[in-house]
């Protein structure tokens, strides 16, 4: 069976808040907006990469708290994180009509969040795999240092491992190589990105460039997906409504069905 792969981000596209909210500040006890608003000023200050910087004042704030951060603080901190309507079963769903029309459907997650946030949450076993930024834990099991980093361009770099099925952060050798067009593990035609905002803008136009399809969603606000439509950085928008019968859902399948039916009529030819 032909392999299809959806490809996320996490905030604000599958999640209806960044991630931390829901239980990272809680359990801190600090202001959201304020550590960011703080963390935007460390940032500029010391001209930091924005991943860079929300990594480090993560680290900083655990530190000051008298809690540094570990492997389970992280994933605890995924257990409350809310979606948006329709997601729970949105990936047994999609997958049933991936099976029905000839493709095996893999899911995967390209987030600038914190890895291990998101391997904590509800639905992270849907997933072959998450690209998402992730920390270092010293022999003590506290967090000392950033393994992955990942701003909106180098997010770019894993559809081109999920392309040639190279699963990992390390292996550029194999990345960076030529691989024949039939040993790839996936097509990128047979790619969907679905992304809410200008962080995704790179990703949008790597799957557009390279004949893939790509998806701006959107909450309660459509401005910033209107604007990537606009500027055609993305082949379609619909509102982060995962609900069966729902424009997205609709969106997707269309896009499944239009590739099936150009397969029979290659076969034919």
């Amino acid at each position: 069976m032909e392999k299809f792969a959806i490809i996320y981000d996490f905030d604000f596209t599958l999640s209806t808040n960044d991630s931390p909210f829901f239980s990272l500040f809680p359990f801190y006890e600090i202001d959201g907006k304020e550590f960011f608003k703080k963390t935007e000023e460390e940032r500029v200050k010391n001209d930091m990469d924005s991943i860079i910087g929300y990594l480090y004042s993560t680290y900083k704030m655990a530190l000051e708290k008298g809690k540094p951060l570990t492997r389970e603080i992280l994933y605890s901190a995924g257990k409350n994180i809310k979606f948006y309507d329709g997601v729970l079963d949105w990936f047994d769903r999609i997958n049933q009509f991936g099976r029905e029309n000839g493709f095996e459907i893999e899911h995967y997650i390209i987030s600038s969040g914190i890895c291990e946030i998101i391997e904590g949450c509800a639905i992270s076993s849907k997933f072959k795999k998450i690209f998402a930024s992730s920390y270092h834990y010293d022999e003590n099991g506290f967090a000392d240092w950033p393994l992955s980093a990942i701003n909106y361009t180098n997010k770019t770099q894993f559809i081109f491992r999920i392309n040639k099925g190279i699963l990992n952060n390390c292996d550029d050798h194999i990345l960076n190589g030529y691989m024949p067009k039939e040993k790839r593990a996936v097509d990128y035609k047979n790619m969907i990105y679905i992304g809410d905002g200008y962080s995704d803008i790179p990703c949008m136009k790597t799957m557009r460039d390279k004949g893939g399809f790509s998806i701006g969603v959107y909450g309660e606000n459509s401005s910033v997906a209107d604007g990537l439509i606009e500027n055609k950085r993305c082949n379609k928008i619909a509102k982060a409504d995962y609900r069966a019968g729902q424009e997205l859902e609709k969106i997707v399948q269309e896009r499944i069905l239009t590739l099936k039916n150009n397969k029979k009529m290659n076969n034919y030819t």
